[in-house]
């Protein structure tokens, strides 16, 4: 078994997986649409409800969200650069890519959002950052730039929820210790 570096937590690897973790590490995979275990699942398989949760948690969180998958990965990407988690911040990358979004956007989500177009999208990821990194800064004005650009109640709800799951990811990642799976430095060239 593999220990991670840091924090000494074992992380469960697909083999090694009893048959009540394998079936959750399936329904992750599923969720995900991903055709590996990611190690964050399989960090958190020590507690098998925290394994539970996590895995609803994630398909929940697909299935019913009706942003387009181009926003909800690009505020997946913008946060973690923003929180430095390495982990979150490939795997934000790699969901960016998969979906077709160009090198000058990526760079632009990550060194300088004044250059994100059209400003709707902008708008909603600058609102998405700082629900995620100043949630308690929220002004009114804050709410009424992205309603401003045609966001309704309902997707600004959903901005927010995308915001608190990107720190969630961010927070498992880092307090767990977790390298950036394999795979996934692979698609990415690395």
């Amino acid at each position: 078994m593999y220990y991670l570096p840091i924090s000494g937590l074992p992380l469960i690897e697909e083999g090694e997986a009893t048959e009540e973790i394998a079936v959750l590490y399936e329904e992750a995979k599923r969720a995900l649409d991903m055709p590996f275990t990611a190690n964050l699942f399989k960090a958190v398989a020590i507690s098998i409800p925290s394994l539970t949760m996590m895995v609803e948690i994630y398909r929940s969180f697909f299935q019913n969200l009706t942003l387009p998958q181009t926003i909800i990965a690009m505020i997946s990407y913008c946060i973690p650069i923003a929180k430095n988690c390495t982990y979150c911040t490939a795997n934000g990358e790699l969901h960016c890519r998969s979906l077709g979004i160009d090198e000058e956007t990526l760079e632009s989500l990550a060194k300088n959002l004044d250059n994100v177009n059209p400003q709707r999208v902008r708008a909603i990821i600058q609102f998405a950052l700082k629900c995620a990194l100043d949630p308690q800064g929220l002004l009114a004005e804050d709410y009424d730039q992205v309603r401003n650009q045609g966001v309704s109640d309902a997707e600004l709800v959903e901005i927010i929820v995308i915001a608190a799951m990107s720190n969630l990811g961010d927070t498992l990642a880092d307090s767990l210790k977790i390298e950036v799976d394999a795979p996934v430095l692979e698609a990415l060239g690395r």
